[in-house]
Protein backbone atom coordinates (compact mmCIF):
# COMPACT_ATOMS: atom_id res chain seq x y z
CA UNK A 1 0.00 0.00 0.00
CA UNK A 2 1.41 3.35 -1.00
CA UNK A 3 1.87 6.17 1.50
CA UNK A 4 0.52 8.55 -1.14
CA UNK A 5 -3.06 7.30 -1.10
CA UNK A 6 -5.54 9.55 0.68
CA UNK A 7 -6.19 8.53 4.27
CA UNK A 8 -9.60 6.99 4.94
CA UNK A 9 -9.61 8.28 8.53
CA UNK A 10 -7.81 11.43 9.63
CA UNK A 11 -6.84 12.36 13.16
CA UNK A 12 -9.07 15.06 14.58
CA UNK A 13 -9.46 17.01 17.81
CA UNK A 14 -12.83 18.50 18.67
CA UNK A 15 -14.42 20.41 21.53
CA UNK A 16 -17.04 18.66 23.66
CA UNK A 17 -18.04 22.07 25.07
CA UNK A 18 -18.58 23.73 21.68
CA UNK A 19 -19.91 21.25 19.11
CA UNK A 20 -18.73 22.12 15.63
CA UNK A 21 -15.34 23.38 16.82
CA UNK A 22 -12.87 20.80 15.59
CA UNK A 23 -9.64 20.44 13.65
CA UNK A 24 -8.96 17.58 11.28
CA UNK A 25 -5.39 16.90 10.23
CA UNK A 26 -4.67 17.68 6.62
CA UNK A 27 -2.20 14.77 6.67
CA UNK A 28 -2.07 12.02 9.24
CA UNK A 29 0.98 12.16 11.50
CA UNK A 30 3.92 9.89 10.85
CA UNK A 31 3.94 8.96 14.54
CA UNK A 32 1.78 9.24 17.63
CA UNK A 33 3.09 9.02 21.16
CA UNK A 34 0.86 7.91 24.04
CA UNK A 35 2.39 7.96 27.53
CA UNK A 36 1.06 6.56 30.77
CA UNK A 37 2.70 7.37 34.09
CA UNK A 38 2.25 5.05 37.03
CA UNK A 39 2.93 7.08 40.18
CA UNK A 40 4.99 5.38 42.84
CA UNK A 41 6.61 6.98 45.88
CA UNK A 42 9.29 5.64 48.14
CA UNK A 43 8.07 4.67 51.61
CA UNK A 44 10.05 6.51 54.30
CA UNK A 45 10.92 3.26 56.05
CA UNK A 46 12.75 2.02 52.96
CA UNK A 47 16.00 3.64 54.08
CA UNK A 48 15.90 1.99 57.48
CA UNK A 49 17.97 -1.05 58.04
CA UNK A 50 15.69 -4.04 57.47
CA UNK A 51 15.55 -7.20 55.46
CA UNK A 52 12.65 -6.11 53.23
CA UNK A 53 14.62 -3.79 50.96
CA UNK A 54 13.12 -0.89 49.00
CA UNK A 55 9.42 -0.28 49.64
CA UNK A 56 7.33 1.60 47.05
CA UNK A 57 3.73 2.76 47.44
CA UNK A 58 1.29 3.20 44.59
CA UNK A 59 -0.11 6.72 44.97
CA UNK A 60 -3.07 6.69 42.57
CA UNK A 61 -4.01 6.31 38.95
CA UNK A 62 -2.89 8.83 36.33
CA UNK A 63 -4.44 9.47 32.94
CA UNK A 64 -2.56 9.01 29.72
CA UNK A 65 -1.04 11.79 27.68
CA UNK A 66 -0.76 11.90 23.92
CA UNK A 67 1.58 13.95 21.76
CA UNK A 68 0.91 14.46 18.08
CA UNK A 69 2.29 16.70 15.34
CA UNK A 70 -0.28 18.10 12.95
CA UNK A 71 0.98 19.47 9.62
CA UNK A 72 -1.03 22.10 7.77
CA UNK A 73 0.03 22.97 4.23
CA UNK A 74 -1.62 25.56 1.99
CA UNK A 75 1.32 26.04 -0.38
CA UNK A 76 -0.17 24.28 -3.42
CA UNK A 77 -3.38 26.32 -3.23
CA UNK A 78 -1.69 29.48 -1.91
CA UNK A 79 -4.09 29.47 1.04
CA UNK A 80 -3.53 30.43 4.66
CA UNK A 81 -3.26 27.77 7.36
CA UNK A 82 -4.46 30.20 10.04
CA UNK A 83 -7.98 28.74 10.50
CA UNK A 84 -7.08 25.30 11.94
CA UNK A 85 -4.35 26.87 14.08
CA UNK A 86 -6.81 29.48 15.41
CA UNK A 87 -9.27 26.66 16.19
CA UNK A 88 -6.61 24.72 18.12
CA UNK A 89 -5.76 27.90 20.04
CA UNK A 90 -9.45 28.40 20.82
CA UNK A 91 -9.71 24.86 22.23
CA UNK A 92 -6.60 25.52 24.35
CA UNK A 93 -8.05 28.79 25.70
CA UNK A 94 -10.58 29.54 28.42
CA UNK A 95 -14.20 29.12 27.29
CA UNK A 96 -15.49 32.38 28.83
CA UNK A 97 -13.11 34.21 31.20
CA UNK A 98 -15.84 36.67 32.29
CA UNK A 99 -18.51 34.07 33.07
CA UNK A 100 -20.07 33.91 36.53
CA UNK A 101 -20.24 30.13 36.04
CA UNK A 102 -16.82 28.89 37.20
CA UNK A 103 -17.18 25.82 34.97
CA UNK A 104 -16.98 28.18 31.94
CA UNK A 105 -13.70 29.74 33.16
CA UNK A 106 -11.57 26.83 31.97
CA UNK A 107 -10.30 25.57 28.62
CA UNK A 108 -12.32 23.16 26.48
CA UNK A 109 -12.86 19.49 27.20
CA UNK A 110 -11.93 17.81 23.92
CA UNK A 111 -12.03 14.45 22.23
CA UNK A 112 -9.37 13.16 19.85
CA UNK A 113 -10.14 10.42 17.34
CA UNK A 114 -8.22 8.56 14.68
CA UNK A 115 -9.80 5.37 13.34
CA UNK A 116 -9.23 2.38 15.58
CA UNK A 117 -5.88 3.72 16.87
CA UNK A 118 -7.52 6.48 18.92
CA UNK A 119 -11.25 5.83 19.14
CA UNK A 120 -12.39 8.45 21.67
CA UNK A 121 -9.56 9.98 23.69
CA UNK A 122 -11.32 12.43 26.02
CA UNK A 123 -8.80 15.08 26.94
CA UNK A 124 -7.71 18.65 27.45
CA UNK A 125 -4.98 20.40 25.52
CA UNK A 126 -2.02 20.54 27.89
CA UNK A 127 0.27 22.40 25.50
CA UNK A 128 0.25 23.68 21.95
CA UNK A 129 3.35 24.70 20.01
CA UNK A 130 3.11 26.11 16.49
CA UNK A 131 6.05 26.33 14.10
CA UNK A 132 5.40 28.32 10.91
CA UNK A 133 7.68 27.12 8.12
CA UNK A 134 6.50 28.84 4.92
CA UNK A 135 4.92 32.19 4.09
CA UNK A 136 3.54 33.90 0.99
CA UNK A 137 5.15 37.08 -0.34
CA UNK A 138 2.54 38.99 1.70
CA UNK A 139 3.47 37.20 4.95
CA UNK A 140 0.46 34.86 4.98
CA UNK A 141 1.36 31.56 6.71
CA UNK A 142 1.20 28.77 4.12
CA UNK A 143 2.72 25.90 6.09
CA UNK A 144 2.89 25.14 9.80
CA UNK A 145 3.36 22.25 12.17
CA UNK A 146 1.50 22.17 15.48
CA UNK A 147 2.75 19.94 18.27
CA UNK A 148 -0.26 19.21 20.46
CA UNK A 149 0.06 17.55 23.86
CA UNK A 150 -3.22 16.16 25.19
CA UNK A 151 -3.95 15.00 28.74
CA UNK A 152 -6.67 12.40 29.30
CA UNK A 153 -9.70 13.64 31.27
CA UNK A 154 -13.30 12.55 31.73
CA UNK A 155 -14.37 15.44 33.95
CA UNK A 156 -12.89 18.93 34.01
CA UNK A 157 -13.53 21.87 36.31
CA UNK A 158 -12.05 25.19 37.36
CA UNK A 159 -9.74 25.03 40.38
CA UNK A 160 -11.12 26.73 43.47
CA UNK A 161 -9.34 29.90 44.63
CA UNK A 162 -6.99 29.83 47.58
CA UNK A 163 -3.86 28.48 45.93
CA UNK A 164 -4.17 25.01 47.49
CA UNK A 165 -2.69 23.56 44.31
CA UNK A 166 -5.20 20.71 44.34
CA UNK A 167 -7.77 19.94 41.75
CA UNK A 168 -11.29 20.94 42.58
CA UNK A 169 -14.33 18.83 42.05
CA UNK A 170 -17.64 20.03 40.83
CA UNK A 171 -17.40 19.64 37.08
CA UNK A 172 -20.18 17.68 35.46
CA UNK A 173 -19.22 14.60 33.51
CA UNK A 174 -19.42 15.24 29.81
CA UNK A 175 -21.48 12.98 27.62
CA UNK A 176 -19.70 10.81 25.15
Amino acid sequence: MSNFLPAKKKISIGSVDQPGLSVEAQYNPKELQIDKSIPWSKKNQANQSNDKGIHLEFTGAEGRSMTVEMLFDGYETNSSVSKPIDDLNTMASVLDPDSKDENRRRPHLCVATWGSTVEKFRCVIESLSTKYTMFSDDGVPLRATCTVKLKEADVVSMAKGGGDGGAAGGGAPAGG
